[in-house]
């Protein structure tokens, strides 16, 4: 599917009638035929006229279409918020979640260059658990308004949903223009882990005041904020730079996605992290689909590792933050080390089945040794009876 060009809105969606496909079967089958009742709600058809028939059958459509959803986003919902660390933990090898280290808390890092939409993309994820909750609940990530701003410069642990021990998101500084400074504190994060209230500065960073900063980020050291250890990483991209990378000569944007991408620490396992597209409401449907191909080809990764997360409020998004929550937890869940005395568990098991069958050969070698002395014993028997013959 092509892309690029100018920017352009993202087209209007579909009115309900125009959009049954997206509906299962059952549904559209059964608004479809079901008898348009009067206002008593006897299913006695009434007398109208084709107008007025489309209009309550629109109705009808757009009621089922809505209950639809609504239970599609409940029950994914569902699934995040009754998750406890250790639930999706898959019994291979004869393991079990009480053999692996599991964390008080998933935690899933945000990573990303600057102005890419961490922040953005918090506020997002909490919109989806907050429309049942608390609708009117304020944004939790402070949004940078312009290229000028710093970023985050201090680390926000925001858990998923509000006030959740189950998973948390890290949000983070946007990177620097120098790589090695980028890699050296990835590095650091995966490694030794990461904790509420870290300050990350850089060099370039504007302003004599930054370096008051991070003795303030620190004043309130003494409540010992704890230090997790990340179980899987979210790449954060701005779709619209990406497009504009593509079609232009200019390849910095791209080639820095894909460098960073492939640092080895950023990976858990053999499970590289997932993608997450902002700013796709500015893009047009065609252009959007056009980054995800491209950013396929480019970081080496199937289309269904890359979530598109727009800004905008609807069922789609909802979806796909859910699917995506879903994804990550479920691959970090994959990757949990395994404790100590399981692996003496298995080696002393290991250990007892070779005695087992060093044994059993043993016991093979005396087997044969007593049939072979008596063989010998009866041969001198026999012989002896000769002699005397």
């Amino acid at each position: 599917m092509g892309g690029g060009g100018e920017l352009t809105p993202t087209s209007t969606p579909s009115s309900p009638s125009s959009s049954s496909e997206s509906l299962p079967p059952e549904f559209a089958e059964y608004v479809a035929v079901s008898p348009v009742s009067d206002d008593d709600g006897s299913d006695e058809c009434c007398v109208c006229d084709d107008d007025e028939v489309d209009a309550i059958r629109y109705r009808q459509l757009r009621e089922a279409k809505e209950l639809y959803f609504n239970r599609q986003l409940r029950e994914a919902k569902e699934i995040i918020t009754r998750y406890k660390p250790g639930d999706w933990v898959e019994g291979v090898g004869g393991a079990k979640a009480g053999h692996f280290l599991l964390p008080e808390i998933t935690t899933l890092l945000l990573v990303g260059p600057r102005g890419s939409g961490k922040s953005t993309l918090v506020n997002r994820i909490t919109r989806v658990f907050d429309k049942d909750d608390d609708p009117f609940a304020p944004a939790r990530a402070l949004v940078s308004c312009n290229s000028k701003s710093n970023g985050t410069i201090f680390l926000r642990e925001y858990p998923i949903p509000r006030n959740s021990n189950a998973i948390c998101v890290y949000d983070t500084r946007g990177w620097s223009n120098d790589p090695e400074k980028n890699f050296k504190i990835l590095h650091q994060w995966m490694t030794k882990g990461i904790s509420h209230g870290e300050t990350t500065m850089w060099d370039n960073d504007e302003g004599n005041k930054t370096g008051d900063i991070k003795p303030l980020g620190r004043q309130y050291s003494f409540l010992g904020y704890i230090t997790r250890k990340v179980n899987f990483v979210i790449f954060v991209v701005d779709g619209v730079a990406v497009l504009e990378s593509t079609d232009s000569n200019n390849k910095g944007y791209t080639e820095i996605l894909h460098q960073t991408f492939m640092y080895p620490f950023l990976s858990i396992g053999d499970d590289k992290p997932v993608v997450v597209v902002t700013h796709g409401d500015r893009l047009s449907i065609q252009q959007r689909a056009h980054v995800q191909k491209e950013l396929a080809e480019l970081l080496n990764i199937p289309a269904q590792q890359i979530y598109d997360i727009p800004g905008s409020d609807d069922y789609q998004t909802d979806m796909a933050v859910l699917d995506m929550l879903h994804y990550c937890v479920r691959h970090a869940e994959q990757n949990l080390p395994v404790k100590l005395n399981y692996h003496l568990e298995v080696l002393g098991r290991e250990t007892l089945n070779k005695m087992a069958e060093q044994l059993m050969g043993l016991d093979a070698v005396i087997e044969v040794a007593i049939i072979f002395l008596c063989i010998v014993i009866l041969l001198l028997r026999f012989s002896d009876k000769l002699v005397q013959a």
